[in-house]
């Protein structure tokens, strides 16, 4: 369906400039490369926190998305094994589309899918963010983490390094020692944890809903015209 629709569109809208050199190595149409317009997506409309879940404590490190192997769970649950004394490693996220397994393992809680409130909370606790993504064509839970102050360790491929610029630690997601590193170092280093949540604030303050829209409006006049 998508060549097609991509050789008929006037305006392609992806949220990434990774997502956009994607798109086009994969379909490279005639014309299409002076389509394409970036619309970054801003971070989500979180309510006031409410509290955590039964039996988590303030200080763990959180993983949020769905459960699926593209998000290198498997990796990140044995990096964080190798770590004596590391924090719990708390899972938010319902089952993704290829049915990867639940992470298992000592000091692992799987929430499954939460709600905004107990999502805000959990940012509003979490003492790292661990986001080792394989591939990813936006990030809004790294945005989440940013706007919220949560410093966070990212894989290095897909649109992850794009969206962090310097507010997050980027690894190889590929190695589990390199993951296992970058949450030592995170987890050790206090003065790093707040250099990244200052800049993560101040970098999520370029992300809205109300300008990727303002955005969408000018390519739709642009193309009525």
């Amino acid at each position: 369906m998508l060549p097609p629709a991509l050789r008929s569109a006037a305006a392609v809208f992806v949220p990434s400039r990774a997502t956009e050199a994607d798109l086009l190595a994969c379909y490279p149409l005639p014309g299409l490369a002076g389509r394409v317009h970036l619309i970054p997506e801003g971070p989500t409309p979180l309510p006031a926190a409410g509290p955590l879940p039964e039996g988590i404590e303030p200080g763990f490190v959180l993983a949020v998305g769905t459960l699926e192997a593209r998000k290198n769970y498997r990796r990140l649950v044995a990096a964080h094994a190798g770590l004596a004394g590391a924090p719990p490693l708390v899972f938010a996220g319902r089952p993704g589309w290829n049915g990867d397994r639940a992470p298992r393992g000592s000091g692992v809680r799987v929430l499954g899918h939460v709600d905004d409130a107990t999502l805000a909370s959990l940012y509003r606790h979490a003492s790292i963010l661990a986001f080792p993504s394989l591939y990813e064509g936006f990030g809004i839970p790294l945005l989440d983490a940013m706007a919220a102050g949560v410093p966070a360790l990212v894989g290095e491929r897909g649109a992850l390094p794009e969206l962090a610029g310097e507010a997050a630690l980027t690894v190889d997601a590929e190695s589990t020692a390199a993951i296992a590193a970058g949450l030592r170092r995170l987890l050790s280093e206090a003065p790093l944890r707040r250099r990244l949540a200052a800049a993560g604030r101040r970098r999520a303050k370029d992300y809205s809903w109300p300008a990727a829209a303002q955005l969408v409006l000018r390519h739709l006049a642009e193309i009525a015209e």
